[in-house]
């Protein structure tokens, strides 16, 4: 069953300049239950569709879609408050920089406090004494500093953001994330700018809430390597455009879209050798800007597979919940022979 289904999302920004489309019918889908990747390079947009789920845009932004939906809820149609009402509850964000969203002059134990009363937790209290509903919220918010991974939370919970490592604010931001039971957490490059070894623990902390709580997770990164194991499903973005859609197996084992064969090739495979100052495989170029962006194929001045009919702009094919969106896909002849059809 679909938690998330969005259909031809497009996002114009007015600029100096005039509006300049940052997304472009970009469809994105998430099982509910799973962990589906969001991947592309800096500046694909990914963190603008973020966003705009959660309504986080300006005025400036102009956001339209044939369907936005979480769940049986028309998230294009709400209103400022009502959608404040599902955030924490229904959908929630841990977002690349926590300590840009931590508050700086408050306290942990404040910043997790102020996210309780939304939860259900707190209904419980309301015919406690003071003492007794004190102790029921330390309680929790303890709970939730153990469930991520917090060991020392009374220091913690007594500690101002810039005190603490990058790696321990975005825990907290984690459990802040999570003390609603949201039904879907949107994180956006948790792990950008960490040591290897707290990128393993942040990564393994999604999964585990993902399998325990069956939170359905839409994991942004710039990394193909890092999410690929991680991720049921993987969609891949480049210049506001998804041009590439399917489950692990359909886009790691058969991928179809050129940019998603050199985002395989970037993963580095330790297992083989590799000759000492070889360069890694890169693809030529780099990504266009929004206001510069090349007719028809976006990826098409970097392509290795470019062509003339690439000067138009690729429609999108459905290949058995395999959607893609190039001229010239790859395909296995046996596996996708009469299986197309267009949206």
């Amino acid at each position: 069953m679909a938690l998330l289904d969005i259909r031809n999302l497009s996002i114009d920004i007015t600029t100096a300049q005039g509006k300049v489309r940052v997304i472009d019918k970009a469809s994105l889908t998430i099982v509910d239950g799973t962990i589906h990747g969001l991947v592309g390079e800096s500046g694909s947009g990914k963190s603008i569709i973020a966003k705009a789920i959660l309504g986080l845009h300006n005025p400036s932004w102009t956001v339209t879609a044939d369907r936005m939906f979480l769940g049986t809820t028309d998230l294009s149609k709400l209103s400022s408050p009502d959608r404040r009402k599902i955030m924490g509850k229904e959908i929630a964000m841990i977002f690349q920089h926590p300590r840009s969203y931590l508050d700086p002059s408050r306290k942990i134990l404040s910043q997790i406090k102020e996210v309780l009363p939304h939860s259900s937790v707190r209904s419980r209290f309301i015919n406690i004494v003071k003492p007794k509903k004190e102790q029921s919220v330390m309680r929790r918010i303890n709970e939730l500093l153990h469930k991520v991974g917090i060991q020392n939370g009374r220091s913690v919970l007594d500690s101002y953001p810039y005190e603490l490592s990058e790696g321990v604010c975005q825990k907290v931001m984690i459990a802040m994330a999570v003390a609603n039971s949201p039904r879907l957490i949107i994180a956006d490059e948790p792990t950008n700018a960490m040591e290897a070894v707290t990128q393993a623990q942040i990564f393994r902390l999604l999964y585990k809430l993902n399998q325990l709580h069956n939170t359905a997770i839409l994991l942004l990164s710039n990394n193909f390597g890092s999410i690929s194991d991680l991720s049921d499903y993987i969609t891949l973005v480049y210049c506001g455009q998804t041009v590439e859609s399917g489950s692990y197996k359909q886009v790691m084992e058969s991928p179809m879209h050129p940019y998603t064969e050199t985002m395989i090739k970037t993963i580095l495979n330790f297992d083989e050798s590799i000759d000492h100052k070889s360069q890694l495989y890169t693809l030529p170029g780099n990504i266009p800007s929004a206001n510069q962006l090349p007719i028809g194929c976006r990826l098409g001045p970097r392509c290795p597979r470019a062509q003339r009919n690439c000067v138009k702009n690729p429609d999108v094919v459905n290949y058995k919940g395999h959607i893609i969106r190039c001229h010239f896909p790859t395909l296995d002849e046996n596996k996708h022979a009469n299986t197309s059809q267009r949206k």
